[in-house]
């Protein structure tokens, strides 16, 4: 019998939409420690209070003052989150170079395919991390 005592990579989902949220948790949270908030004020207080691997931050917040690149630029103003990774998750296919450009290291276009998510998550937070293979489950396609 295997005890499987890896830590789990930590990633902050900010996701304001609920069946959004919902589609991201179940496809992450076996492999995944996450935090889920649902606005951009929400993000920046558990940023600063919580370490995160990486954070999958939703483009349009529902907020006129604060949508997700204005949560990604004050992350990147933060001293502890300024070299936090940040993937942009948008509708948005059409806008994917503005969003490099404008600081995100990695943009996931809705809907999440859970192959994708996985494989760019997995390659993102074990560069940092030591994490056994199983902790992403590779599960197939469904």
């Amino acid at each position: 019998m295997m005890i499987d005592n890896v830590k789990k990579a930590s990633v902050l989902v900010v996701e304001d939409n609920q069946l959004d949220m919902l589609v991201i948790k179940v496809l992450l949270e076996k492999h995944f420690s996450l935090y889920i908030v649902s606005s951009g004020e929400e993000a920046l207080v558990a940023a600063a209070e919580f370490e995160f691997d990486l954070v999958l931050l939703d483009i349009n917040l529902g907020d006129h003052l604060m949508d997700g690149i204005k949560v990604m630029q004050l992350l990147r103003e933060g001293k502890k989150t300024k070299d936090l990774k940040i993937y942009a998750v948008t509708a948005y296919a059409e806008n994917i170079d503005y969003y490099l450009e404008s600081g995100f290291n990695n943009v996931l276009t809705k809907p999440v395919i859970k192959e994708e998510i996985f494989d760019i998550l997995q390659q993102s937070v074990a560069k940092g991390h030591k994490y056994s293979e199983t902790s992403f489950g590779a599960e197939g396609t469904n």
